[in-house]
């Protein structure tokens, strides 16, 4: 497919290039596949319009017709509505682009959303206090259940998170427990597609029935591990996927195909880029049940938050790796103080050399508070408490921590 007229025209004249110096948020996005590299600095109004968008691009002539367009799609919106603009959107803007290069040069709203994010990181105010209750757990307290799986209550700011739901309905008894009332969350987010994250979920939508959730849309796909040669489905059964089905005619459902604000000042990271050489997936996971197509974990997201003394970052299973994680949003955000890092970290198969390298990277970011759940293993909890001390806190289902 040869380039369509549109996009020569906006790589022959490009529109809106240049820098903002003093630009309200910035964002930078690049393709390994293509050596493209993309960066955008945003004005915004009182309002909350944009009033300008700048770039520059080092790349090929779809990378600067992509980011010409973007910006004549994206100055003058509301920033609830420049979320909304698409790679897509902006391809077929443009009369198309090559199959080669929709996805490698095609980067130019994605490097928005970051700018926008960066923005919104900003201009946030720091909670201070944030209270996590974890509801499942593979580990619990005295007079809680426990099971495989990881679901985390957040009170944020008056607002109620749910992140993840366990492999059960269990966590309707520890939060019951706990004195917590599920009906009233605000919002819940699915850190990834497995059984042991999304179980407890059409329990918890019957219940919050105003609650918005926040899901990838690959969350839904089948999905396989492999052990012995034998394959088991693992991933969201199907009466749950059809509970997300029902609401999402509702407009309850807000697919994470982009970094978004959950509540204010607590984000969700959309897909995480996988760019180190020493984390995996951290198992034998597939796309069908063949076991011939590994899974990407597109679908794999964290969120997070900002505190006067960091950032936090809340993990499901980190199947795309912590560090690569922490390396994502603090690019994403240009924010690179990680007060505390909590979740699963899913070390539970890595070897020593990951494990270390792991440490390693906590120790630059200065971690501060680190809290290994669910799949991080034994082997990994013991490491990176003797390495840690007593910035390393253990918690099991029924406990609560403040950040």
């Amino acid at each position: 497919m040869q380039y369509s007229d549109n996009v020569l025209e906006h790589f022959i004249n490009p529109r809106n290039a240049g820098e903002i110096l003093d630009a309200d948020g910035i964002g930078t996005i690049g393709s390994e596949e293509c050596g493209d590299m993309i960066r955008v600095w945003i004005k915004i109004s009182k309002d909350k319009l944009l009033q300008d968008v700048k770039y520059r691009v080092f790349g090929c002539p779809a990378a600067i017709a992509c980011c010409s367009m973007m910006t004549e799609m994206a100055i003058g919106k509301h920033l609830n509505d420049a979320v909304l603009l698409t790679d897509e959107q902006v391809a077929d803007a443009l009369g198309g682009l090559p199959a080669y290069k929709f996805h490698c040069s095609n980067l130019a709203a994605s490097a928005l959303h970051e700018a926008i994010m960066n923005y919104n990181l900003k201009s946030s105010a720091h909670i201070e206090n944030v209270t996590a209750a974890i509801l499942v757990n593979n580990s619990a307290a005295k007079n809680f259940k426990a099971e495989h799986g990881l679901s985390i209550w957040i009170e944020f700011g008056g607002k109620r998170v749910l992140f993840d739901t366990g492999q059960s309905d269990m966590l309707l008894e520890n939060a019951k427990i706990l004195g917590i009332d599920l009906k009233v969350a605000d919002a819940i987010v699915i850190s990834h597609g497995h059984y042991d994250h999304t179980g407890g979920l059409k329990a918890v939508l019957d219940i919050a029935a105003k609650a918005a959730l926040y899901i990838h849309p690959d969350a839904l796909k089948l999905r396989y591990s492999q052990k012995e040669k034998t394959a088991r489905m693992i991933g969201i059964t199907d009466i749950v996927k059809q509970a997300v089905h029902n609401i999402e005619t509702s407009g309850r459902v807000v697919w994470t195909e982009m970094p978004a604000e959950v509540v204010p000042g607590l984000f969700v990271t959309s897909r995480i880029h996988r760019n180190n050489d020493y984390e995996d997936t951290g198992g034998n996971f597939f796309d069908n049940q063949n076991c011939e197509k590994p899974d990407e974990f597109k679908d794999d997201q964290a969120v997070f938050f900002q505190t006067s003394r960091g950032i936090v970052v809340i993990l499901g299973c980190a199947h795309s790796g912590v560090i690569n994680t922490l390396d994502y949003i603090t690019k994403m955000t240009n924010q690179k103080n990680v007060y505390a890092v909590a979740g699963g970290m899913h070390l539970v198969n890595a070897n020593s050399n990951r494990i270390e390298r792991t440490i390693e990277a906590l120790k630059r970011y200065d971690v501060r508070k680190i809290i290994p759940l669910h799949c991080t293993g034994q082997n990994g909890i013991e490491r990176i408490q003797k390495a840690f001390g007593d910035k390393c806190i253990l918690l099991n289902a029924g406990d609560k921590v403040i950040f």
